[in-house]
């Protein structure tokens, strides 16, 4: 057996891409290669912030990454999800700054999102303009058509939405600021004696929105994401406007391709208006809460 600082290796392992030591006293290491060479710059900054939920490796090397292993709680999501929640409304709560906003950056961020929309609203009833002049439709067509004005509605809305939001911020001197983990979402995060933020080769400074938007595309079908963003805005409370960008990065549909016909594709199509009926469900239900609570 190999002896590494007087601790002999008794075995190797892998989990996905990182490198497992058992030693002879049971102990566990892993070790991550490291794809990002600015990470001393990450930890320093959330240690001055006294940001501590986040794993940081007792070993760092120009190629690789060593931390102890950890033993996870037996959670389920909804409420590993949780934990995520307070974790990261605490690491929001303690790296909010004001930056002052760049009006041209708006303005092309607006023509963007409305872009966007219109480039979607034309491919859509162009498609749906092909199919429905066909004798016969396959499956994925049929579908296609039967739901369609689920895209209709959904991108009506987002425009809707937009033009509100940016008439908000061109009023507007300065927008807040947070220190965003990059890859929010459950397999980014560990539940063991304490709570840990791993993976944080993309943490940077960023809207406050951005990290619950990626946690929302990530895990929206693995947990309450209502009762999640509840929680969170109890503990994080969002602006207007950023209640209204949040909206926007999760309603606005992409571009699905439903060719070639086949059972895969028709599943990945049924997935996708499932999606778009879960989004209207979650905007509909926190508005919902939202006036309950504005009346009471």
């Amino acid at each position: 057996m190999k002896q590494v600082n007087n601790k002999k290796i008794k075995q190797y392992g892998y989990l996905k891409s990182l490198k497992i030591l058992t030693y002879d006293n049971d102990e566990k290491i892993l070790i991550k290669k490291r794809k990002q060479y600015n990470l001393e710059e990450i930890y320093k900054y959330l240690d001055d912030h006294n940001i501590t939920n986040y794993l940081k490796p007792f070993k760092i090397t120009s190629k690789e990454l060593y931390f102890n292993y950890l033993n996870k709680k037996n959670l389920e999501n909804d409420e590993i999800a949780k934990h995520l929640i307070y974790i990261l409304s605490d690491l929001q709560n303690k790296t909010t700054i004001y930056k002052e906003i760049d009006k041209d950056k708006l303005k092309e961020e607006y023509d963007n999102f409305n872009n966007k929309i219109v480039n979607l609203q034309q491919y859509y009833f162009t498609l749906q303009d092909v199919i429905e002049n066909k004798v016969y439709m396959s499956p994925c067509e049929y579908l296609f058509v039967r739901n369609v004005s689920i895209i209709y509605e959904t991108l009506n809305f987002s425009k809707s939405i937009v033009n509100k939001w940016y008439e908000i911020m061109k009023n507007k001197k300065t927008e807040r600021y947070v220190y965003c983990h990059g890859k929010c979402e459950l397999n980014h995060f560990i539940t063991s004696t304490n709570d840990y933020f791993i993976s944080l080769e993309n943490a940077h400074l960023g809207r406050v929105t951005e990290d619950f938007i990626y946690f929302y595309k990530k895990n929206y079908n693995d947990t309450d994401m209502l009762s999640n963003f509840k929680l969170y805005q109890h503990r994080y409370q969002y602006k207007e406007e950023e209640y209204l960008y949040l909206l926007i990065n999760i309603t606005i549909p992409e571009k699905i391709d439903i060719y070639p016909s086949s059972l895969k594709k028709c599943v990945e199509l049924t997935n996708f208006f499932d999606r778009l009926k879960l989004n209207s469900t979650f905007i509909l239900k926190n508005d919902e809460k939202k006036k309950h609570y504005e009346n009471n």
